[in-house]
């Protein structure tokens, strides 16, 4: 492997997809995989919360509606967690007035479904380049 690729693939940011629909899962996972992003996914709260606490994902991007818990509770649970509390939080919902709840409770941001990849990725790079502490 020439030394360039390893360099690349060291610096490449993670994100941990959260949402119950597989269909969504392939879907993302491949448009975030084709921009350079490590992927890992769950598809639930518990699950997520999870590996969030093993991994320290760069971003994650959470489903508001999931199986086992509400996606709300999911980014209040990241907020309270002293060592995980600046991971960057993107809500995503089919609901638009799922918006100011997300945001009110301390998701960064909030991407309404159908999700558009190009704007998804501009948002995600958007939040990794934030300073620490600017959240």
């Amino acid at each position: 492997m020439r030394w360039e690729v390893i360099v690349a693939l060291e610096k490449r940011k993670s994100v941990l997809l959260v949402d119950k629909q597989p269909k969504e899962i392939v879907y993302l996972t491949r448009q975030l995989e084709m921009a350079g992003f490590a992927i890992s996914f769950s598809r639930t709260g518990a699950g997520a919360i999870k590996k969030i606490e093993e991994c320290a994902p760069d971003v994650v991007l959470l489903e508001v509606s999931l199986s086992d818990m509400d996606g709300v509770d999911v980014a209040k649970a990241i907020r309270n967690n002293p060592t995980r509390s600046r991971i960057p939080v993107i809500a995503i919902s089919a609901f638009p007035h799922m918006k100011s709840r997300c945001l009110d409770n301390g998701c960064d941001a909030f991407v309404q479904k159908p999700i558009k990849a190009l704007d998804l990725i501009a948002q995600i790079r958007q939040l990794i380049r934030k300073p620490t502490g600017t959240l």
